[in-house]
C-alpha cells in the first residue's frame, strides 16, 4: 500500500516536471523566434527568461537553461558559438545559487539582477566588439544600440517573470518542496 503510494507520488512529480519543463521549452522558442524576427532593436528576452527560470531552479537546471539559451542568443546576434553560452551559464547558476540561500521570490530582485546581468554582457559586447578594434565612434554604438536594448530587456523581465513563476508555482519549484519537506520533518520530530 505505501509502495504504491510512493509510485504514484513519483509519477505525478514526473508528470509535472515534464509540464514544467515543456513550457519552459515553449517560452524559450517563443523567446528565439522575437529575437530573429526583423531587423530594429530587441530586447535580450533570452537572457531575461533564463533569468527568471534559473531563479526557480537548482543550479544544474540553471546550468542547462543557460547553455541553451545562451546557444540561441549567439545564433540570434550573429555571435561566436558560446560567448553568450558561457556568460549565461554564470548569471543563470549565481541567480539560481542566490535565489536558493539568499534571496526571496520578489520581481524586484530579479529585476535587479537582470539589470546588473543585461549591463555585463552589454559592456562585454561593447568591449570584445566594437572598443578593442578602436573603431570611431564607438561610443554611438554603446548609447544607440546597447543601452536601449539593455532598457528594451529589463521592460521584458517585468512580463516574463509572472509567467515562468505561475508555471514553477503551478508545477511545484524544487525549492518549495524542500521548504516543505523541512517543515513536515520539524513538525514529525516534536
Amino acid at each position: 500500500m505505501v509502495q504504491s503510494s510512493i509510485k504514484q507520488e513519483r509519477r505525478k512529480y514526473m508528470l509535472l516536471q515534464t509540464i514544467q519543463w515543456t513550457a519552459y521549452a515553449l517560452l524559450i522558442f517563443a523567446g528565439f523566434i522575437i529575437s530573429t524576427a526583423g531587423n530594429h532593436l530587441k530586447p535580450l528576452i533570452l537572457l531575461s527568461l533564463a533569468l527568471c527560470i534559473s531563479s526557480h531552479t537548482g543550479e544544474v537546471q540553471a546550468t542547462a537553461v543557460g547553455v541553451f539559451c545562451g546557444f540561441l542568443t549567439d545564433i540570434a546576434c550573429g555571435k561566436l558559438l558560446g560567448y553568450n553560452a558561457v556568460f549565461f551559464v554564470v548569471c543563470c547558476v549565481g541567480v539560481s545559487l542566490l535565489y536558493n540561500y539568499v534571496l526571496r521570490q520578489k520581481l524586484l530582485n530579479i529585476v535587479i539582477l537582470t539589470a546588473i546581468a543585461v549591463l555585463a554582457q552589454g559592456y562585454l559586447d561593447y568591449l570584445f566588439y566594437y572598443a578593442i578594434w578602436g573603431h570611431e565612434d564607438v561610443g554611438l554604438i554603446y548609447t544607440k544600440i546597447m543601452l536601449p536594448v539593455s532598457v528594451l530587456t529589463l521592460l521584458s523581465t517585468f512580463c516574463l517573470y509572472y509567467p515562468v513563476k505561475w508555471i514553477a508555482d503551478k508545477c511545484g519549484s524544487r525549492r518549495e518542496k524542500e521548504l516543505e519537506e523541512t517543515r513536515m520533518s520539524a513538525y514529525y520530530d516534536y
